[in-house]
């Protein structure tokens, strides 16, 4: 039995010298890789396909509003225009007769309504701060004067955003 008991305690007396051992002197291989990563600069904006004025009698302004969403990692601002082909003077057109006055909008940082053209106006004096994820909500709003010139009928405008 006394045998038996040193041989224990000698397998054990070794497994300790290597398990100590082992770590005294060697290394597993290591090493460290740095990664970049490369982020784009982005505006999106989302923008609800119509809007509506209701049926506006001559003499009056009809009015709207509308909601665009912007979302950037960067400084942003958002533009407006008339779609250059179809409304290049403004106007809204039933087939191809345009209404006689010009289409308006206000928002964002326009407090008054202005009449829209065919070139990209800026929304905004200074660019915004960038966004979060959910994005920022851009309130605009739209008028129509009807003159007594124009038929009766449904005149449309395409109206065109940018996320600059």
């Amino acid at each position: 039995m006394l045998q038996h008991s040193k041989l224990v305690r000698g397998a054990l007396l070794a497994a300790m010298i290597l398990t100590v051992g082992a770590g005294v002197g060697y290394g597993a291989p290591s090493g460290s890789q740095t990664v970049s990563v490369a982020v784009n600069s982005a505006v999106s904006i989302t923008v609800p396909a119509t809007a509506a004025i209701a049926g506006t009698d001559p003499g009056t302004c009809g009015t709207t509003s509308s909601t665009i969403t912007v979302r950037a990692n960067r400084a942003w601002n958002l533009q407006i225009r008339s779609d250059p082909v179809n409304n290049p003077a403004g106007q809204a057109m039933n087939g191809t007769t345009p209404m006689v006055n010009v289409f308006q909008y206000n928002g964002g940082g326009v407090a008054s309504y202005t009449n829209i053209t065919s070139t990209y106006a800026s929304l905004y004096g200074v660019n915004q701060a960038r966004t979060t994820g959910v994005g920022t909500s851009v309130a605009m709003n739209y008028q129509q004067c009807v003159d007594w010139m124009d038929n009766p009928g449904t005149y449309t405008i395409t109206v065109d955003y940018l996320g600059i």
